[in-house]
């Protein structure tokens, strides 16, 4: 392998360029940049989602699915290899941000003495003609794995080699983290966008590990009365878990049409959840939480009682808690049309024309 600084330069500016505009990182693309650089010819992507079950794979070609057709289909459950890469960042708590190389040579976990005749060899046979492995392990709980593979006249990688992929991991490993770090700037800024034209006050944005993403200080100061100790610590930090988010999230799913409410205290916590799907199958899953103190929302459906029917009351607490219209018409079991009509006297009952200045008109009561 072509291990040297033009190189690790010329690697850089490619997936700079390429990050920029892609909407993934591990892919082809990264596989003709590694040929073209470190003269790294077989390889292959292999994508999982956090819980270890297979999604698909990646060569210089393309894509390809699982499917009871996948040649590594089969093979899943004897892949031991996979497994205890798996089992190590669970006990790790692996993330985007890690840069520590965790490069992993396919004899040193089967063994030598079972390696021969192994499925694990069997497989990279049939499909890489291939006799070793050497695994580097990328993202969440390991859910990315590139795999580099060499003939039994190449023999299994040595100590020096082994090296030179340590290295390159740091270099793909600061490459993603760059991506991951643009890209949920990105998804952040897209949900404090909702947040905001929602008209909420107290919010927090995490991902699906309990890491804070954004928290802005009326949200804090509401956790810190729920919890009774300071959160600041926690704040935009991937290397600490927020553990008693779980307690808030529980019960959340991938259904993004649906708003889960936790009452904690005096406070009403609205749980969102936001989906970014990758065409390798994996979902990154990320969750905002608007919290309000329960006097505020008893201040509002007085408001909202001197002028609107119940059936519009409703409709204003849902606008005001974020939902959309359809996610409106979902809970309520009415039509996108019936919700529209219902917003459009609500409009004009309260001399707004728009949710924002509804929100607006809302917080004027209050004060």
């Amino acid at each position: 392998m072509n291990i040297n600084p033009n190189a690790q330069f010329q690697f850089y500016m490619e997936m700079t360029e390429h990050q920029m505009n892609a909407h993934e990182f591990f892919g082809p693309t990264l596989l003709n940049s590694l040929e073209r650089n470190f003269g790294i010819k077989k390889a292959v992507i292999s994508y999982f989602d956090t819980n270890g079950k297979f999604l698909s794979w990646a060569t210089a070609n393309g894509r390809m699915a699982d499917s009871d057709e996948h040649p590594y289909h089969d093979v899943i459950k004897n892949d031991v290899v996979r497994y205890l890469i798996y089992q190590e960042a669970v006990r790790d708590k692996l993330t985007y941000y890690n840069v520590v190389p965790r490069v992993y040579k396919a004899t040193d976990i089967i063994g030598s003495n079972n390696y021969q005749n192994s499925a694990y060899v069997s497989f990279i046979k049939s499909c890489f003609n291939a006799e070793y492995a050497l695994v580097l392990a990328f993202g969440i709980n390991a859910y990315i794995q590139i795999t580099f593979f060499h003939t039994e006249e190449e023999g299994d990688f040595t100590k020096e080699e082994i090296k030179d992929f340590e290295q390159l991991y740091v270099y793909i490993a600061n490459a993603y983290m760059t991506f991951k770090k643009y890209e949920q700037r990105l998804i952040v800024s897209n949900i404090q966008g909702r947040i905001i034209t929602n008209g909420e006050k107290a919010y927090i944005v995490t991902d699906d590990f309990n890491h804070i993403m954004s928290c802005n200080e009326r949200a804090q100061k509401y956790i810190e009365q729920i919890l009774g100790y300071s959160i600041e610590s926690q704040i935009g930090n991937m290397n600490q878990s927020a553990d008693w988010l779980a307690f808030m999230l529980w019960g959340v799913n991938e259904n993004t049409e649906m708003t889960r409410t936790r009452i904690i205290q005096n406070f009403i916590c609205k749980i969102h959840t936001y989906n970014q799907e990758y065409s390798n199958g994996i979902v990154d899953r990320y969750h905002w939480i608007t919290i309000s103190a329960k006097e505020e929302s008893d201040k509002d459906e007085l408001f909202f009682n001197e002028r609107l029917t119940k059936a519009e009351q409703k409709v204003a607490e849902l606008m005001y808690n974020g939902l959309t219209y359809q996610e409106i018409a979902n809970k309520l079991v009415v039509s996108y049309h019936t919700v529209k009509k219902h917003v459009q006297n609500i409009y004009a009952k309260c001399g707004v024309n728009s949710r924002y200045q509804l929100v607006k008109w809302i917080e004027n009561q209050e004060k």
